[in-house]
């Protein structure tokens, strides 16, 4: 099997479902607590198209995962939070396969970003690699609406498989329009007929903001 994820540090992303119009209150809820201030690399955004936070922080040792859950600071959080929730916490960490365009750290740090995500059968991963780097990365790396582009895989996850960590600047409606050319369209029924597990509706495409 060809699939390489390279050692520490990991990223780990942790995400939850807010109540309707609460996003901002409840997002200032982690930007004021320490808990916020527990990692040396993290970041937060808030979603566009659906009402969602996301926490993403590097880790260099899985001991600083246990430190963080079992903290009384994280606790804190999770009471005030609650009551604003529509969801669990949905977490995952992911290691670094390819950094596609690359930035200098794992987390993104532009005003928005994107995740992508897909599961894809271990049994077909070595022909997966081999396609996307013809066609997925090939157009990512034409596109220029994309600042950078970071290629993760699972380690420990809620959401199984391949991770898609994506800066960009600019406008995110032209930047959804840049992957909506007809040449993208059907790198899309390639993955989906040859490679996603649940066919193109297996593929979870979110854009986010960066919380100040």
């Amino acid at each position: 099997m060809n699939l390489k994820i390279m050692k520490a540090p990991y990223l780990a992303v942790m995400e939850w479902e807010v109540e309707e119009g609460k996003l901002d209150e409840a997002a200032k809820i982690w930007t004021n607590s320490k808990v916020s201030k527990f990692f040396e690399n993290s970041v937060l955004y808030k979603g566009l198209t659906k009402n969602s936070l996301v926490v993403l922080y590097e880790v260099t040792n899985f001991s600083v995962i246990q430190q963080f859950v079992e903290s009384d600071e994280f606790k804190h959080f999770v009471k005030a939070q609650a009551k604003y929730m529509q969801s669990d916490f949905h977490q995952s960490i992911v290691g670094l396969v390819e950094d596609v365009i690359r930035r200098k750290q794992l987390i993104p740090k532009t005003k928005y970003m994107q995740l992508r995500s897909i599961e894809v059968p271990l049994s077909d991963i070595d022909s997966y690699l081999e396609w996307r780097k013809r066609r997925i990365f090939e157009f990512v790396k034409r596109n220029d609406k994309v600042t950078s582009f970071l290629a993760f895989h699972s380690v420990f996850s809620t959401v199984p498989g391949v991770l898609f960590v994506t800066e960009f600047e600019g406008n995110p409606d032209e930047y959804r329009a840049s992957f909506l050319t007809d040449e993208y369209k059907q790198i899309i029924k390639e993955a989906g007929h040859d490679h996603i597990k649940s066919g193109e509706q297996g593929l979870q495409t979110f854009e986010y903001e960066k919380v100040e």
